[in-house]
């Protein structure tokens, strides 16, 4: 109001309203550029999330059975991983399996992740673990159990990721458990599960590029398909399939 009060004073009625209108029309313009300025300035200052997607073919006796896909995804100290698996075979008789995981930590701790899996269109796992006050809350269906565990700094799902060079033991999401990381070559590890099924991990250059996944009714390798070796590899699978 001064600043006007002073132009009304120091110039005539005319040049007093044209300076208004400018004034106005300064006004209207800064609307528009001050909202850009700010929006600019939030988007330097967030973060952009970080995402790797990755994938297997699941193969038993030269045949694809199936997938798993599997997405890592971090913004600031906080890193998700979600898996999506599906199973295709007949083991006596023909069955479906569908399989959905998450974990999230927060930093190097886990704290929280979920486990669903389905058998032809039956519902047969449906778990969730939340860290909550420095202590593991299990919650399976309407049922919660505290686990007597340390903090956990490695899940089964980050062996996808990293090859787990001095980890001694990693946590078993399904069964609740540490279980032993135990190195048998470069690039080669084993991992004997509660019902003890066996999968080994072949890693190259850090990448884990095969699992070979053992148990009492299956036999199966998980094959990536984020490598052109195992991406030639399984085309000729393919074709051999189709040959026969």
């Amino acid at each position: 109001m001064l600043l006007i009060y002073s132009f009304k004073k120091g110039f005539k009625k005319a040049h007093f309203f044209e300076i208004v209108a400018v004034l106005k029309k300064m006004v209207y313009k800064l609307k528009y550029i001050i909202p850009f300025f700010l929006l600019a300035n939030t988007n330097i200052n967030n973060e952009i999330e970080e995402v790797e997607k990755i994938s297997f073919s699941i193969i038993k006796k030269d045949s694809s059975i199936g997938f798993i896909d599997i997405k890592k995804a971090s913004l600031n100290t906080q890193t998700t991983y979600i898996i999506n698996s599906e199973v295709n075979t007949k083991v006596i008789f023909n069955f479906n399996a569908v399989g959905k995981e998450k974990s999230i930590y927060k930093g190097d701790t886990l704290i929280f992740s979920s486990v669903y899996r389905k058998l032809n269109h039956k519902v047969k796992l449906n778990q969730s673990l939340s860290f909550i006050n420095g202590k593991y809350l299990l919650k399976n269906k309407n049922k919660k159990e505290k686990l007597s565990l340390g903090i956990i700094n490695r899940n089964l799902v980050t062996l996808f990721f990293f090859e787990p060079k001095g980890v001694r033991e990693v946590f078993s999401d399904k069964y609740k458990k540490m279980v032993k990381v135990t190195p048998m070559s470069k690039g080669k590890y084993k991992i004997v599960l509660p019902n003890r099924s066996t999968n080994i991990y072949h890693y190259k250059k850090g990448k884990c590029i095969l699992v070979e996944a053992v148990g009492s009714f299956y036999k199966v390798k998980l094959i990536s398909n984020n490598t052109i070796e195992n991406i030639n590899l399984l085309a000729n699978l393919k074709s051999n399939n189709h040959e026969n």
